[in-house]
């Protein structure tokens, strides 16, 4: 009798990420008769997920088996692969990451990957993380772990340096500047483009690129002369979680490197100190602010749709795949194919000027030996000056939460860009208000 494939959700209540996925591996034939067991600690929303992922699998016609649990030793043990979908606290958590920053001129976009934001959450993350990895280890040893949480390269750097499997953090980042070229160049699909790209999540740069014929980086350098990034695409880019962002600040920086970095405003203007501590440069270069109350809407928005498929007509979309890659990159492992995909994973000279072990952002190939990296080499010196400033603050942070060491943590925020203009006195301040406002999730200082 062959034992199915184990797939555990981590987060599987998450209305915006386990349905989507697991509808992509149940139309993926290799991996689309697994077990996917859904696990959360509020087992009411994983329950639903599960009523509509049977649902879907009926009308798809495949014979597989959902299971939604809150019970976490039956949720990984023996499992073959682990997806990390969870936010420690939720959104109640990250409003003071918005809020308390505000207070000193840091107008947090996003506000889950650089910043004090950032800061926060990789720390009220870390020790449900350390414990996670240390039951992977325990329950699934050897098991592949697919994250997906914010701050991308932070946590899957904690996971990376405790699980004895293989570790990835999967982001869509790239997949939004791929559907620009595609849909600018009206290319029938992305196999008519190649491009080399590397950086670190939210902040990867495509130096070379390809569209069938032509060579995307020196068109765009005589069209963007006198247009926008905003202009040539008209209309208001919405990204897989539904979110608007405008291309002003994309613009300006591929004008001033000649390299095209990830046209998400959202998320790259808050590598820059300059795009997000003033209110009047935010509203010219027209950055749009996700808010808590945005993402509660649309929280409810997903819920309220997902209830509504479980009664009635399951839409078309869940009837096709995504463009996210996990189905793909656990069918390449299990079945003994080859996958190549952009992935985070630690530098191990991959990009050959940022420090070794940070999580870096490039191409990969995913076959049964798990996950190899596809050397980059260095980036343009314009680039690396502007990653490496966020490589060590990164390392620093994960090493701070590693070493129980509080001003270290303090330290690392002071380092931080975005905190560039506050005093020592502030950082701290601003640092230890953070710590306050989640020190029911932080144990490691």
């Amino acid at each position: 009798m062959t034992t199915k494939t184990k797939i555990t959700i981590v987060g599987g209540g998450s209305n915006a990420w386990t349905p989507n996925i697991v509808k992509d591996m149940l139309l993926t034939e290799g991996i689309s008769d697994s077990e996917f067991v859904l696990f959360d600690i509020n087992k009411k929303v994983a329950d639903t997920n599960k009523v509509f992922l049977d649902k879907l699998a009926a009308k798809l016609k495949i014979k597989a088996n959902v299971v939604s649990t809150d019970n976490r030793a039956e949720a990984l043990k023996g499992a073959d692969y682990i997806i990390i979908t969870i936010s420690t606290g939720g959104l109640d958590a990250m409003a003071y990451d918005l809020s308390i920053p505000e207070d000193y001129k840091i107008y947090h976009t996003v506000g889950d990957t650089t910043g004090p934001g950032g800061w926060a959450r990789l720390i009220r993350n870390f020790d449900p993380f350390v414990v996670l990895a240390n039951d992977i280890n325990r329950y699934a040893p050897g098991a592949m772990v697919l994250n997906y949480t914010n701050p991308m390269a932070t946590l899957t750097d904690v996971l990376a340096r405790i699980c004895k499997g293989p570790v990835v953090g999967l982001c869509h980042g790239l997949f939004e500047n791929l559907r620009f070229i595609k849909e600018y160049y009206k290319l029938k699909d992305e196999s008519q483009i190649a491009a080399k790209y590397a950086g670190l999540n939210h902040f990867f740069w495509i130096t070379e690129v390809k569209a069938a014929n032509i060579d995307v980086i020196a068109d765009l350098n005589k069209k963007l002369k006198k247009q926008s990034l905003t202009d040539i695409l008209k209309d208001l880019y919405k990204d897989p979680m539904g979110f608007h962002s405008n291309r002003e600040v994309a613009t300006e920086l591929f004008r001033m490197t000649g390299v095209l970095p990830y046209i998400g405003d959202r998320h790259v203007c808050e590598c820059f100190s300059c795009y997000i501590t003033k209110k009047k440069t935010m509203k010219e270069y027209k950055i749009k602010r996700t808010s808590i109350e945005d993402r509660r809407k649309a929280f409810t928005k997903r819920g309220e749709n997902l209830k509504k498929m479980i009664k009635g007509d399951i839409q078309e979309e869940y009837l096709k795949r995504s463009r996210e890659t996990a189905a793909d990159i656990i069918e390449a492992h299990s079945q003994g194919k080859e996958f190549i995909d952009v992935g985070n994973l630690p530098n191990t000279g991959q990009i050959s000027n940022l420090p070794e072990g940070v999580v870096v952002e490039t191409a990969m190939r995913v076959d049964a030996n798990g996950f190899s990296p596809i050397n980059f080499g260095a980036l343009p010196d314009s680039i690396e000056a502007m990653c490496a400033p966020w490589a060590k603050v990164f390392m620093m942070q994960v090493d701070a939460c590693f070493k129980k060491d509080k001003s270290l943590a303090i330290q690392a925020l002071r380092a931080d860009p975005l905190c560039s203009h506050l005093t020592g006195k502030e950082v701290e301040e601003l640092g230890q208000r953070l710590l306050d406002a989640h020190k029911k999730f932080i144990t490691v200082f």
